[in-house]
C-alpha cells in the first residue's frame, strides 16, 4: 500500500477531532441536532486551520445513515464513500483552477437533480475567492435560492475579496489559527500514534515555526521523521535550515557591541554556510524578540525556545528597551525590502549597519540614540555654570567686547536720535566678522563723530534700538534688489502662484518704510493688494530688511501722471519746421520734447 502522509491520514473524521476551532465546532453541532442547517455556509480563515476537513465532516453529519448528527460514524456506505472521495453527492470543486462563467454554469445546470444515495448534494467551493466577477454573478441566484436538497460550503483565504453580495447569502465562520499549545498536543498523540520518537523541544519549535497552520506542524513532523530516529530540536533545524543558537548569540552579541565588521563577518559566514539571508532577518528578530520579553517578564517560558536563560540573561545587558523596539522595526523594513530586492544581501547588511550604530528616523531610534549619549556622558563630571567669572574671570576686569552688527545690503541702520543732541553722519558699517578667541578692548570714539553723553537706564526712552533709514526718493534700483530677493525667497519655498502673480511688477519706490511696487495688469494689482498675499511678503520683507516693511501695489497707469508732473525741455524754435512754426502761431501752443 502507498505511504500516506500525515496530515492526510490524520485527518479529522469528526467535529471532536478538530483542533483550536471550539466556535465553530459548537455552532455547526447545536445546528445538526436542531435541524436549522443552511442552504450556503462561507468558511474563512489561514491555510491549514480545518476548513476543508470540516466541510467533509459536515457533508458526512448530514449524509450519514444515522442522521443528520453532529457524530457521523464513519462506517456507513455513505461516510465511506466521502472519506474516500468517490460520493455522487459530494463534490469538491478547486476555484482556482475551475474559475470561469462556463463552469459556474455547468454547475447551475446539475444543482436541480435530486442526490444518488444521501439526504443532500454538497458542492465544496475552495479556494472562492479566485472566481471571476461574471463567475460569481452566475452564482449568485443559485447560492439565494438554491433547491431543498443542495448545501453550499464555500472556503476561503481571502474573504475581503468575496463579492458582498454573496457574503449576505451565506451563514460565515471564520477559523483562527490554531495555538501552539494545541498544536504540540496534536503532534504528541500524531507521533505517538505513527511510531515516531520525538522530544518535546522539538513538537514545540515545529508548532512555533508552523504559525498557527495545523497541517503544515504536520507535514514538518513527518519531514522530521525520516531524517532521523527520534526528532530532535537540532533535527528541525537542519531540516527547517535554522540558523541555530550558537551564531545567533554571536551575531546579537556583535550587534549590542556595536562591532560592524565583526557582524558583517558573520553575516557572510552563515551564507557561505548556504542559509538563506530571509532565515536569517527572521530568526534574527525572534532572537530580540526574545530578549525583549526577558526584560519584561524573565519567567515566560517560549523565551527559552530560542535560547537559554542564562544565554539570554547575559546579551540583556547590552540593550535597553528603545534599542530593541528600534530593531524590531527596522528588521521589520527589511524584510519588506527583501521581497523586492534583486540582492537580499545587501539589504542585510545595510539592516546590520544600522542596528549597530543604533541608525533610523523612528522614534524608538532617537530615544535609543539619546540613551546612548547619556551613557557616554556618564563617566563625565559636570559643574552647572551659575557665574561668569567660574569660566573666564579675566573678560570681567575688561569692558565687554563690541560687535558690528551685519550689514544689510542696500540698507542701513541709525541710532535713535534723542532732543537736544546731534548725531554726524553714520559711518559705513564694516563687515561681519567672526568673535575674536580673546576679549576685545572697547573701540575709541572716531574724531570725526559728536560723543553722545550717555543717559541713566532709568530714564532712557523705551524706543527701539534701530529705525530704518528711509532710502533716497525715486530709489528705484534699491527698491527692486529688494524686491528681486523677495521673489527668490518665495521661489526657494515653492510658492509657485505667489511668484507668478508677482513677477509681473517692478518695483519703483521705497522710502518710509514702504516698498512701492507697479503692476501693468490690474487683476495682478488687486490680487497682491489682498490680505493673503500681503501678509505673505511683508513677512519675507521683513526677515529681509530687519524691520518692519509695508508693501503697496499700484497700476502702471497711477504713476503716469506723477512722472509727468516734471516740466519737460522746450524746444528751440529754431528746430522747428517752418509748417510746425506756422500751426503754433495760430493756435498760440508750444512744443516740449518727451
Amino acid at each position: 500500500m502507498a505511504y500516506v502522509a500525515l496530515y492526510r491520514k490524520w485527518r479529522p473524521q469528526g467535529f471532536d477531532a478538530l483542533v483550536g476551532q471550539e466556535a465553530v465546532r459548537t455552532a455547526l453541532t447545536n445546528a445538526l441536532e436542531t435541524g436549522r442547517i443552511a442552504h450556503a455556509y462561507l468558511f474563512a480563515g489561514p491555510r491549514g486551520t480545518g476548513k476543508t476537513s470540516t466541510a467533509k465532516i459536515l457533508a458526512k453529519a448530514v449524509n450519514c445513515e444515522q442522521g443528520p448528527t453532529p457524530n457521523p460514524c464513519n462506517k456507513c456506505q455513505n461516510c465511506v464513500r466521502i472519506n474516500e472521495g468517490t460520493s455522487m453527492d459530494v463534490f469538491e470543486i478547486d476555484a482556482a483552477s475551475n474559475r470561469g462563467i462556463d463552469e459556474i454554469r455547468d454547475l447551475r445546470e446539475k444543482v436541480a437533480f435530486a442526490p444518488v444515495s444521501g439526504r443532500y448534494k454538497v458542492y465544496i467551493i475552495d479556494e472562492v475567492h479566485m472566481l471571476t466577477t461574471e463567475a460569481f454573478n452566475a452564482l449568485l441566484k443559485t447560492l439565494e435560492e438554491p433547491p431543498p436538497h443542495v448545501i453550499f460550503i464555500l472556503a476561503t483565504t481571502e474573504p475581503h475579496k468575496i463579492p458582498a453580495t454573496i457574503h449576505s447569502r451565506c451563514q460565515r465562520f471564520d477559523f483562527r489559527r490554531v495555538t501552539d499549545a494545541d498544536i504540540v498536543k496534536r503532534l504528541r498523540e500524531v507521533a505517538d500514534g505513527s511510531g515516531i520518537a520525538a522530544d518535546d523541544d522539538a513538537l514545540q519549535l515545529i508548532a512555533v515555526q508552523a504559525d498557527g497552520g495545523m497541517r503544515d506542524a504536520l507535514s514538518l513532523l513527518d519531514q522530521c521523521g525520516v531524517m532521523a530516529e527520534r526528532v530532535t530540536a537540532e533535527t528541525v533545524r537542519s531540516v527547517l535550515g535554522i540558523v541555530g543558537r550558537e551564531a545567533l548569540r554571536e551575531l546579537v552579541k556583535t550587534i549590542g557591541e556595536g562591532q560592524v565588521p565583526k557582524a558583517l563577518e558573520l553575516l557572510e559566514t552563515l551564507l557561505a554556510g548556504g542559509k538563506d539571508v530571509k532565515q536569517i532577518i527572521t530568526e534574527l528578530a525572534e532572537y530580540l524578540r526574545a530578549v525583549l520579553l526577558y526584560k519584561a517578564s524573565p519567567d515566560y517560558r517560549e523565551i527559552y525556545l530560542t535560547d537559554t536563560k542564562p544565554a539570554i540573561a547575559q546579551l540583556e545587558g547590552l540593550f535597553s528597551t528603545d534599542r530593541l523596539m528600534a530593531a524590531q522595526e527596522r528588521l521589520h523594513q527589511c524584510s519588506i525590502e527583501l521581497r523586492q530586492s534583486v540582492r537580499g544581501r545587501i539589504a542585510a547588511e545595510m539592516c546590520l549597519f544600522d542596528l549597530c550604530r543604533v541608525e533610523g528616523s523612528t522614534l524608538a531610534a532617537l530615544t535609543a540614540r539619546v540613551e546612548k549619549l547619556e551613557a557616554m556622558l556618564a563617566g563625565q563630571s559636570f559643574t552647572p555654570v551659575t557665574n561668569v567669572q567660574q569660566v573666564a574671570p579675566a573678560y570681567t576686569q575688561q569692558p565687554a567686547p563690541v560687535y558690528p552688527e551685519p550689514a544689510q545690503p542696500k540698507f542701513s541702520y541709525a541710532v535713535a536720535e534723542e532732543p537736544g543732541v546731534q548725531l554726524s553722519a553714520p559711518e559705513p558699517m564694516p563687515k561681519a566678522e567672526p568673535p575674536a578667541p580673546k576679549p576685545v578692548a572697547a573701540a575709541k570714539p572716531v574724531s570725526a563723530q559728536k560723543e553722545v553723553p550717555v543717559q541713566p537706564q532709568a530714564s532712557a526712552p523705551a524706543a527701539p534700538a534701530f529705525v530704518p533709514t528711509p532710502a533716497p526718493q525715486g530709489d528705484a534700483a534699491a527698491a527692486e534688489e529688494l524686491w528681486q530677493q523677495v521673489l527668490e525667497i518665495l521661489k526657494s519655498e515653492k510658492k509657485r502662484s505667489m511668484v507668478a502673480c508677482a513677477a509681473g511688477g517692478r518695483a519703483v519706490d521705497y522710502v518710509n518704510g514702504i516698498l512701492t511696487v507697479a503692476f501693468k495688469n490690474k487683476f495682478n494689482c488687486k490680487r497682491m493688494n489682498a490680505d493673503d498675499y500681503k501678509k505673505a511678503f511683508e513677512a519675507v520683507l521683513l526677515r529681509l530688511a530687519r524691520c518692519e516693511v509695508r508693501l503697496s501695489c499700484v497700476e502702471e497707469a497711477g504713476l503716469m501722471p506723477k512722472a509727468a508732473a516734471a516740466p519737460a525741455p522746450k524746444v528751440q524754435a529754431e528746430e522747428l519746421e517752418p509748417v510746425v512754426k506756422k500751426a503754433m502761431e495760430a493756435f498760440g501752443g508750444t512744443l516740449q520734447k518727451l
